[in-house]
């Protein structure tokens, strides 16, 4: 279990007027937070493809979909966005 803070908020509205945030590397971003969690998890756990990692919409990042089919786990993500899925003639609700 892995306890996290924010040192300093500022709000959401703001930022997003001042920052592109899909712009700014994943690395850099307080989401990266969904993947260092992921990798540690799955490490620690013999068998990955048993492991299933719940996140809220702040998990709705590309880069952890990617991160979760790279080391063969699952998870399940409130989506704030109906992505396409699968080859992209469907999507998450449908």
């Amino acid at each position: 279990m892995k306890f996290w803070t924010r040192k300093k908020f500022r709000g959401g509205a703001a930022l997003r007027r001042e920052v592109n945030l899909t712009r700014i590397p994943v690395e850099t971003k307080e989401s990266i937070r969904w993947l260092e969690n992921l990798k540690q998890s799955t490490e620690l756990f013999e068998k990955p493809s048993q492991c299933i990692h719940i996140g809220d919409r702040e998990a709705d990042i590309y880069e952890l979909f990617c991160a979760a089919q790279e080391v063969g786990t699952h998870f399940l993500v409130r989506t704030c966005v109906n992505r396409l899925a699968g080859d992209g003639d469907h999507t998450v609700q449908r």
